[in-house]
């Protein structure tokens, strides 16, 4: 393509820019159903190389116009603004194009040339700049020059994702004495900093849902998330059925925010009263008050004792699992039964249930003991005990259905169960 000298100052970068973008509009307009797919991959990158190129082109010209100030004379506060203004742009955006474009003309040559020649790309530009202007103001120089060198390098291989990755600890690859010692600090800081910002909100709406937001260091939030991803794992279910009763497979991937809710409420479930600190007297366990005729029946209720109301199905299920105290009252308000405080069966008892069941007991079921909880045959409320004897594994799905009031369990001569609506 000729260059073409600007008519009205005699510099041939404005020609240029307009006779490219004459190009770029002519290329724009030819069919592309006749590209195969081997043209349309060169293509893409072809296209990748020159977006660079025109890129630190932007970029060079943004670096002299804030080296002349180039907004000064329209009132603009800064040549982000001008930038920002001239091309209908975000003023932000353009700050930080201003901020880049200075970097690479004052310190990061070797960024600067990478990006012109099409071998880095801008989003690997960005994070780049952004490790190296982390480095330690008083590093030495031939550190800096290396970590430059081993950046630009990398950018061969490793997309903007991973060289940020990289960049966060260039120094620790370069000069591991040097490094380790400043990722320690820095760390330090970080991890000062996190428990400063560590907060948790928690409202309630009055409809039955609890609504929170909550800020916590990274490492936390990582072993949160391993949390929850255990109990949202592929074929795990939350003993809590749907609208239909029916048990609710996952689906592959990721779990997504109503599987991680729900991981969430059997975490919180299970969580062992035992680690919990005292409040009062008692350590966080819950009392769920309910009459003998309303557990007899499908639309039984109950409440904690802070009058929070659940079905009392949902209070014998959480009796079995969680550590709730269920309290049975007669008609005129006397206290009929009172679970014990120590519900759950221990780890040995578990293990042997393993042993013994097998897997779920509920009759056609194949879930492995590892995924089951387990069960009193023989429910707290009505005298049962923390026994072997007297318990047994079931999948989430079933021992829902175990403390369905809608159904009734049966025990068969073979130690399984099955489930039939009541009528």
């Amino acid at each position: 393509m000729a260059t073409t000298e600007d008519t009205t100052t005699g510099h041939p970068v404005p020609g240029a820019v307009r006779a490219l973008s004459a190009s770029v509009t002519a290329l724009a307009e030819r069919p592309l159903f006749a590209l195969d797919a081997a043209t349309i991959r060169d293509t893409i990158q072809a296209l990748a190389v020159l977006e660079s190129k025109v890129t630190s082109l932007k970029l060079a010209v943004l670096a002299h116009a804030e080296e002349v100030q180039v907004g000064s004379d329209t009132g603009c506060t800064s040549t982000g603004v001008w930038a920002a203004n001239a091309t209908r742009s975000r003023k932000n955006v353009t700050t930080v194009q201003v901020k880049l474009a200075t970097a690479l003309e004052s310190r990061w040559h070797r960024v600067r040339d990478a990006l012109a020649a099409g071998v880095m790309n801008p989003d690997q530009v960005r994070v780049v700049v952004n490790a190296l202007e982390d480095l330690p103001e008083d590093l030495d120089a031939a550190l800096l020059i290396q970590a430059e060198e081993t950046l630009v390098a990398y950018a061969a291989d490793f997309d903007p994702t991973a060289l940020q990755q990289l960049g966060t600890h260039i120094l620790t690859l370069i000069a591991p004495e040097v490094g380790e010692e400043i990722d320690r600090i820095r760390l330090k800081a970080a991890e000062a900093k996190a428990a400063q910002k560590r907060r948790l909100t928690l409202s309630f709406d009055g409809h039955g849902s609890a609504h929170g937001r909550f800020t916590i260091p990274e490492v936390q939030g990582k072993m949160l998330q391993k949390l929850l991803h255990g109990f949202a794992a592929p074929g795990h279910v939350n003993c809590t059925p749907d609208e239909s009763g029916e048990k609710r497979e996952w689906t592959k991937g990721r779990p997504g925010p109503q599987k991680l809710g729900e991981a969430f409420c059997e975490l919180i479930e299970n969580y062992p009263r035992h680690n919990a600190p005292k409040l009062g007297r008692t350590d966080g366990t819950f009392i769920a008050t309910t009459t003998f005729d309303l557990l007899t029946t499908a639309l039984g209720t109950a409440t904690l004792d802070d009058g929070t109301p659940m079905t009392a199905a949902q209070a014998m299920r959480l009796a079995c699992e969680a550590r709730i105290i269920p309290v049975v009252l007669g008609g005129n308000g006397e206290v009929l039964h009172q679970g014990k405080a120590r519900r759950k069966y221990t780890a040995a008892q578990t293990y042997a249930m393993h042993a013994r069941d097998k897997s779920c007991t509920a009759k056609g079921c194949d879930w492995p003991p590892g995924l089951c909880h387990t069960h009193h045959d023989t429910m707290f409320s009505k005298g049962g005990k923390t026994d072997i004897e007297d318990g047994r594994l079931l999948c989430p799905h079933h021992h829902a259905r175990a403390h369905d009031p809608a159904y009734d369990m049966t025990i068969h001569a073979d130690n399984k169960v099955t489930f039939h609506r009541r009528t």
